[in-house]
């Protein structure tokens, strides 16, 4: 099995890809027709008679794709393609695909992943998360667990991590944030990881945390580095669930009683956005959301938004800032 990125512009993000595809153990290679060799003369890139010699397996959002929920039976040689940040994959690719998967989004507002998040959600399915829980009954809403990013080391990828929590469908999120990586941060640490949250059109409400909260009844922290079951094994749902995600050496205090979950990922500890996507997303096809549509493929498009405000209120946005990654 082979990772690919079709048309992946944003070096970052093909970075990112190699260590989604490290991860999982599989190779990665990218389709470069945007000039990303530029930046990254050491990518591994294949052209298109290569790439199709073997099954292709495109993971987007075009009408009549399956979920990735319910795929089975992949080739362990197929190549499993995610696309451009803003276009997807290409139309040859898509049309030349033996197959096309797609992660369901029931989110409100933000309803794409960024792509390295969307490709380890993919990996961790396509590649075979066997023994899998069953989904919940009717009203899945109403045992949607809380859900606290403990720790996180990195301003983007806690705003990467957020835009992927907004996109599976949760309203609020808790951040215990020891690093400073999210609250009071310098403006242009600020503006970056906003921008990876997709902030100027996600509904998410971050709430600060000092740590778990014993008004839940059960807490279950997931973790590559988790002694214990599964995640996919394991009940993540309940409205009376808190489940954490921590970054690297994180620890639940003295006296909180946890229950773990491992995130089984055969080769290295992929990033901290990785990891949270694959937990996200675990608990959403438990709960059995249903993505209320999907939206229709089109090309780009803007919006804006200008309002007065009394002087000394909100933030001084600059438009670079309003990027997506």
């Amino acid at each position: 099995m082979t990772l690919v990125g079709d048309g992946v512009e944003n070096p970052a993000n093909a970075e990112a890809l190699l260590e989604a595809a490290a991860m999982f153990d599989v190779a990665c290679r990218f389709r470069d027709t945007r000039g990303l060799a530029r930046h990254l003369p050491a990518l591994s890139t294949v052209d298109t008679g290569a790439l199709l010699a073997a099954p292709v397996v495109a993971v987007d959002n075009a009408p009549g794709a399956e979920s990735v929920y319910r795929t089975s039976g992949i080739h362990s040689g197929a190549s499993i393609v995610v696309g451009n940040e803003r276009r997807g994959i290409r139309p040859d690719l898509l049309r030349a695909a033996a197959r096309t998967v797609h992660i369901p989004m029931p989110g409100r507002g933000v309803n794409t992943l960024n792509v390295a998040t969307a490709a380890a959600v993919a990996l961790f399915y396509l590649r075979g998360a066997g023994g899998r829980r069953a989904v919940r009954a009717p009203r899945p809403e109403s045992q949607r667990p809380g859900v606290l990013l403990a720790a996180p080391r990195d301003h983007v990828e806690a705003g990467s991590s957020l835009r992927s929590a907004a996109a599976f469908g949760w309203a609020s999120v808790a951040v215990e944030d020891r690093d400073k990586v999210w609250f009071g941060t310098p403006r242009p640490v600020r503006a970056e990881g906003r921008a990876a949250a997709r902030s100027h059109r996600n509904p998410l409400r971050v709430v600060p945390s000092e740590g778990p909260d014993p008004a839940y009844s059960r807490i279950v922290v997931c973790s590559p580095a988790a002694d214990g079951p599964p995640v996919h094994r394991t009940d993540l749902t309940g409205a009376g669930t808190l489940v954490v995600i921590p970054d690297e050496g994180w620890a639940p205090p003295p006296g909180c009683a946890v229950t773990w979950a491992r995130v089984e990922a055969p080769g290295v500890t992929g990033r901290y956005r990785l990891v949270t996507g694959v937990v996200l997303a675990e608990i959403a096809r438990q709960l059995g959301a249903r993505a209320a549509g999907r939206p229709p493929r089109r090309g780009l498009s803007y919006g804006s938004d200008l309002r007065l405000t009394a002087p000394g209120d909100g933030d001084l946005v600059e438009a670079w800032e309003l990027l997506a990654y």
